[in-house]
């Protein structure tokens, strides 16, 4: 495989996709788990447990999307 082949940058977009993914992951999981109690309990702690799981799902994914462009940007400039 030489550096430039359109199998390296499919291998170099597989792989800044998975890191974007993973990060996103992470910020999905720990909103679903802060949501959990609003779905059990409805009062005025859980929901605000609930508003902050909404926002840590947001600012992970967005955090993921911006990551993710930004390596894109750095890395297939080269190519």
């Amino acid at each position: 495989m030489e550096l430039g082949s359109a199998e390296h940058k499919k291998l170099l977009r597989n792989s800044i996709l998975k890191i974007a993914w993973k990060t996103a992951s992470i910020g999905i999981f720990l909103g679903i788990l802060l949501i959990i109690p609003s779905l059990v309990r409805e009062n005025s702690f859980s929901n605000g447990l609930a508003y902050a799981g909404w926002s840590i799902m947001l600012a992970f994914s967005s955090y993921a999307l911006f990551i993710a462009w930004q390596k894109y940007r750095k890395v297939m400039k080269d190519f």
